[in-house]
């Protein structure tokens, strides 16, 4: 004699409204995390790789570890608020949480150099010299040193040396 099965129903009954309503939520999240990262660690990859090609192998490894931390932690927080933001299309919310993030970033201490630095890259036409008045020192590095880098204390950049000699940066020499 075949009794019917007895089995609970995976998912209750009060359950399973609500998540007809979760699951597409959560599939247009996960696609609008994708653009997300497209936009803030894709994109500016190509530019980073750009950067490193212009470095042509001096101190390249200094320039692009600061800029793959800065691409992940603004993706992290671009998630906090691509969870806000609650419109469509997917991509146009990832775009817009994109341009906020990066926004947020120009704008944060010690964040701020490294965001600049791409403008100035296209700005000069090549790399910058980058100058520092951190400690008073008032110097700068030109892209032909061999410790060439941009560092969060990085506060100028110019696009020839005799720019930054002019305003009162002088060659670090160490």
């Amino acid at each position: 004699m075949n009794r019917p099965s007895r089995r609970k129903p995976l998912i209750k009954p009060e359950n399973q409204a609500r998540n007809r309503v979760i699951k597409p939520a959560m599939r247009s999240f996960k696609r609008a995390s994708a653009w997300l990262a497209a936009f803030v660690i894709g994109l500016p990859a190509l530019g980073l790789a750009a950067m490193i090609v212009a470095l042509r192998g001096r101190s390249w490894m200094m320039v692009a570890a600061p800029y793959l931390l800065l691409f992940i932690l603004a993706y992290l927080a671009g998630l906090i608020l691509l969870a806000l933001l609650r419109f469509r299309p997917d991509w146009l919310r990832a775009a817009v949480t994109a341009v906020a993030v990066y926004a947020i970033a120009s704008f944060t201490p010690l964040l701020d150099t490294m965001t600049r630095y791409p403008y100035h890259v296209v700005r000069c036409g090549g790399l910058p010299v980058v100058g520092t008045s951190f400690a008073a020192a008032m110097s700068y590095n030109a892209p032909g040193d061999a410790d060439y880098a941009v560092t969060p204390l990085d506060d100028r950049f110019f696009c020839t040396e005799k720019e930054a000699k002019a305003a009162g940066y002088r060659h670090y020499d160490y």
